[in-house]
């Protein structure tokens, strides 16, 4: 069994923590954090792994936002893989829970002169199986997931929900270097606080995906992967009348991922998509985004990334279109085998067709972490 543990600490200028269009305010971030991680291979066949990390944010200018700022960061999970021999099956049980504070992770979430960006704490958890039938050329895949967002603040209790998804894919290796499917899933949406959120109140839909997809790679180094098909989405409005239309409309995502060597790799996605959105039915998001990661000389490594997003929402009394752009650079130190500092800076701009719901932000910041 191997085992990790991690400390650390992270301070973060951050110039619009309210992400208000015309009274930003600034404010320094203090966030103490410490994580664990285990690897565990039960049998030669069969692994154990998870890793958990979380932190507290506490904010130094203005104390009062220091109501709930636990945070358990991307990246925890839990993951438990069996094989059985014969048939040749791989099956897959995770656990993945994160508690969000920073709103500009949701792209549908409206800027404001109020303080609800800096009252924004959101529990996700996404926790299922999936199992994969390997027949060397041919491999069906089959899984269910159940999706649980709980708001930590009541004012954001109307987005919470409950989704049962159940998927699969069925592909095959035409080419040594091509392999072609075919993927469906069936999604059920339930918003528990239902019509007790008033005006603010979310519907509950079905909905359905289906379509190719194919995987490849054009040299050694390059590898690419995409899909194309049809996402059909139902919405019942008991919920909420005033929200309306249900989505019928083509879906793709494509990704373009180069290793030029072994010091330097970069990557490209793009996709269009329905999501669900905190004022309306679903925003349809077309997005554009890419990131690289550069070894530079001895402990040094510097990476970045950048997205522009654009999205139209469906029809309703707080329904927006928007676009988003913004991009992040980082580098990376190793002060010693256990000791690591990360610096990093980031901007972030948005515009939308409502008044005052537009904003942007600046963000400078380090992490220091030892791992022992």
């Amino acid at each position: 069994m191997q085992m990790l543990f991690t400390a650390g600490v992270g301070g973060e200028y951050n110039s619009n923590v309210n992400l208000s269009e015309n009274s930003p305010q600034g404010d320094f971030i203090v966030t103490p954090r410490v994580g664990m991680g285990v690897f565990w291979p039960m049998t030669k066949m069969n692994r154990l792994r998870f890793y958990v990390q979380v932190g507290y944010q506490y904010y130094l200018n203005n104390s009062y936002l220091n109501q709930q700022t636990l945070v358990i960061e991307p990246g925890t999970e839990f993951i438990f893989n069996l094989n059985v021999n014969t048939p040749n099956i791989r099956i897959t049980f995770f656990e993945r829970p994160t508690i969000t504070v920073n709103p500009v992770d949701n792209p549908t979430f409206r800027g404001g002169d109020d303080n609800s960006a800096a009252n924004y704490a959101i529990f996700n958890n996404t926790a299922g199986v999936k199992a994969v039938w390997d027949l060397n050329d041919v491999q069906i895949g089959l899984g269910y997931s159940n999706f649980l967002q709980y708001a930590l603040n009541p004012d954001f209790d109307y987005t919470n929900r409950v989704s049962n998804q159940v998927f699969g894919d069925i592909s095959l290796l035409v080419l040594p270097y091509l392999r072609l499917g075919l993927e469906a899933s069936a999604t059920h949406t339930t918003y528990t606080n239902g019509t007790s959120s008033g005006s603010n109140a979310l519907n509950d839909s079905m909905g359905y995906m289906i379509g190719p997809f194919a995987s490849g790679q054009l040299s050694r180094y390059v590898d690419w992967t995409g899909g194309v098909g049809w996402q059909m989405t139902d919405y019942n409005d008991s919920n909420n009348p005033l929200n309306t239309g249900n989505y019928n409309d083509p879906y793709f995502y494509f990704s373009l991922n180069h290793t030029l060597n072994r010091f330097f790799s970069h990557r490209i996605m793009s996709g269009l998509e329905a999501i669900p959105s905190m004022e309306s039915n679903y925003a349809q998001l077309f997005y554009v985004r890419y990131a690289f990661n550069w070894l530079l000389i001895n402990n040094w490594s510097l990476g970045g990334s950048a997205f522009y997003e654009n999205a139209q929402e469906s029809p309703g009394p707080n329904s927006e279109n928007f676009d988003r752009i913004g991009a992040s650079l980082w580098l990376n130190y190793q002060i010693t085998k256990h000791w690591l500092l990360n610096l990093y800076a980031g901007v972030l701009s948005k515009g939308s067709s409502a008044s005052f719901d537009g904003y942007n932000q600046q963000r400078l910041g380090f992490n220091l972490t030892y791992a022992f």
